[in-house]
Parts: structure tokens; C-alpha cells; sequence
């Protein structure tokens, strides 16, 4: 995705509108705060004053500039996975201000803004490359479902790892620039904008969010964008028939990963998946490394020094779809690799001592 594209004008207009809304919502915190500002008290929680978790109507506000700007096909897709992307963004967001939508009623909103996308846009996934499956995916209403609750899945990663300044932001913009950079060598321009306008927002969300956390991105933000990352990976393959359906999910290794593991672990240890906990990858390396490593520096500076451990993994997964991205049996490798890395690392983690520091400084 060439550089010049990420500095036009067009582009660098969301950005800024996105940041000027970040820096809005920071600064009449005060008027909002009662509804908006994000408890410090959690298994979950890692930064020390309460803060504003509603990053998503910036995100969102940005999107919606960036769709008046567009034209032609690409505004037209943008306009349809934003109208799609509402009931997840709309259940993120009032759990954000009401902490009382539970974990399933906003996994079923992102589930069902997916069959909006499918309604709106016509794309569902009918082959994923594996035998028995492409056999039922053949089937439209399995095709439908099965896309459905892929976005929903992908979405609730992006969710789970909303834990640490920058986390979830930088591997967002790590995926939509993966996908956009494949789109690039296979030709598809309107993939390649609406990518570019999604890290451009996300960027300008960034300056509030990294490194020192004055803005949440929230479960609004969260869902909202996994969704819309989720369905530029389903777009993408269905689009281009050269792109491997394993180049998408290899694009969004990491949280998908860490979802899927995160499952494993739970059933082993007969835990409720659907309640939080702090015994993530990301959560071990703040404990286990960043308190280790960085231990001299202010709190919220060493909550964001958690955040490019992770990004590293999601980038040497990005490298590997963006170079094999229509060789399914590579992709299935990488996967499976990246798989088996983030589980040696987890074990490895879990038996190292917990640093000396008091857990109350972070």
C-alpha cells in the first residue's frame, strides 16, 4: 500500500476530525464523566485514574467524514459497512455508558450486524479451503451463518485485547494495513482506500490513546471496529479469487489466537468464558516483563509499554499473509506456528515470578 495514499489530502482529513473529536472528548470529560469514565477497579484494569472509555464516537465520527469524503464504489461500500457496523457499535457504546449490556447481547449485536453486512453487500463466505466444510458452506443460509458468526468472532477478539493503551488500536491498524497491502498486489482499489481511511481514523484516535491512555477506545470502539476489520477480511478473498481465504484469518492471527486459547485455557480450568479475567498473554507481560523491564517508569507509560510486545507477534503474522497470501498451505503453516509461539510464550510467562514491584504501583 504505497505511503502517498496514507498522505492524501482525503485521508489526512479523517484523521485530523478524528483526533480533534478525541481531544473534544477528553476535554469535557467533566459533562460526560458520570456516564463516560471508565471505572480503575477490575480483574481487567490496569491504569490508575478514571477515563474516558468512549473513543468508539470518535472512531465513528471519523468514519463518517471519511464517507462523505469518498465516491463512487468505495463510498458506497464504506456507506454500507458503516450502516451494517451500527448494531454492534450501538451495543459497545451503551455498555460504555451503562455498564449493564452483558458479553452475549454484544456478541449478538456484532453476530447481527454481520448479517446486515451480508444483506447490504451481497458477500458471505461459500469455501474456507477446508474439505467437508466448503461442502456445507455450498449452502447459502450455512454461509450466511457461518460469515455471521465469523464477524462476530473476530470482533469479540479485538474486545479482549482492549486492555492496554495502544493494544487494541495498533493491531487494528496492523490488520486493516495487512489487508490493504494485499489488496494493493491484487488490484482491489476500493479495498485499498477504505483501508487506508480505517488507519487514518484509527491513527488519529491514537494520539489520545498512546502512549499515555487520556482516551479509551471502549467496547463501542472496540466492536465497532473489529466488525469493520472482520468484514474487510471477508470482502477481501471474495472479492479476489487469488487471495487465499487463510490470508484473512492469518491477517487477524493475533487476536483470534488469543481468543481461541483463551477458550482452550477456560474449558480446562471449567471457568466461565464469558467472564473477564486477567490471565491473558498481554496481562502476563505486564506482570512478568513490563514491571521487570520498565519498572522505573511512570505507571501509565509502563501500561503502553506493554503494547509493542504484542504488536510484534501481530506484525510477524501480518508479514507472513502479506507474502503467501494466495498459498493456502504456507498460510496454514504461519497459522498454526503463530499458534503453537503464543502458547510456548504463555507457558513460558506463567512460570517465570512475578516481579518484585508492588502490583498496587501499576
Amino acid at each position: 500500500m504505497p505511503l502517498s495514499l496514507l498522505l492524501n489530502p482525503t485521508v489526512l482529513i479523517p484523521f485530523i476530525a478524528t483526533a480533534a473529536v478525541s481531544l473534544l472528548l477528553v476535554l469535557t470529560k467533566s459533562w460526560h464523566g458520570r456516564h463516560s469514565l471508565d471505572s480503575f477497579d477490575g480483574v481487567q484494569k490496569f491504569h490508575h485514574a478514571p477515563t474516558p472509555r468512549i473513543g468508539g464516537v470518535a472512531l465513528f465520527a471519523g468514519l463518517l467524514v471519511a464517507w462523505r469524503l469518498s465516491s463512487g464504489p468505495s463510498g458506497t461500500l464504506l456507506a454500507l459497512m458503516l450502516l451494517a457496523g451500527l448494531p454492534a457499535f450501538a451495543a459497545g457504546l451503551l455498555e460504555d455508558l451503562t455498564k449493564k449490556v452483558g458479553v452475549r447481547e454484544r456478541l449478538l449485536a456484532t453476530i447481527l450486524s454481520g448479517l446486515f453486512a451480508w444483506w447490504l453487500t451481497g458477500y458471505a463466505l461459500n469455501r474456507v479451503e477446508i474439505l467437508g466444510v466448503d461442502l456445507l458452506l455450498a449452502y447459502l443460509p450455512v454461509s450466511i451463518a457461518f460469515t455471521a458468526f465469523a464477524v462476530g468472532g473476530i470482533a469479540n477478539s479485538i474486545n479482549i485485547i482492549d486492555g492496554f493503551n495502544g493494544l487494541a488500536g495498533g493491531t487494528l491498524i496492523i490488520g486493516f494495513t495487512t489487508l490493504g497491502m494485499i489488496a494493493f498486489r491484487v488490484g482491489d482499489l476500493e479495498l485499498v482506500w477504505i483501508c487506508s481511511l480505517m488507519i487514518a481514523v484509527l491513527a488519529g484516535f491514537m494520539l489520545l490513546n498512546f502512549p499515555f491512555g487520556k482516551l479509551f477506545m471502549g467496547d463501542g470502539g472496540a466492536y465497532f471496529m473489529g466488525f469493520l476489520l472482520a468484514w474487510v477480511a471477508v470482502m477481501l478473498p471474495m472479492r479476489n479469487l487469488s487471495v487465499s481465504k487463510w490470508a484473512s484469518l492469518v491477517a487477524c492471527g493475533y487476536p483470534l489466537i488469543e481468543t481461541l486459547f483463551s477458550m482452550g485455557r477456560r474449558y480446562l480450568n471449567n471457568s466461565d468464558p464469558g467472564q473477564p479475567d486477567s490471565d491473558h498473554l498481554h496481562s502476563l507481560i505486564k506482570v512478568k516483563v513490563v514491571r521487570r523491564l520498565f519498572g522505573s517508569f511512570p505507571p501509565g507509560l509502563r501500561n503502553a509499554m506493554v503494547s509493542p510486545f504484542c504488536w510484534l507477534f501481530s506484525l510477524a503474522l501480518s508479514a507472513a499473509a502479506v507474502s503467501f497470501y494466495a498459498d493456502k498451505m504456507m498460510l496454514v503453516g504461519c497459522f498454526i506456528a503463530g499458534f503453537l509461539l503464543y502458547s510456548a510464550l504463555y507457558w513460558v510467562l506463567t512460570g517465570t515470578p512475578d516481579s518484585c514491584m508492588n502490583s498496587s504501583d501499576d
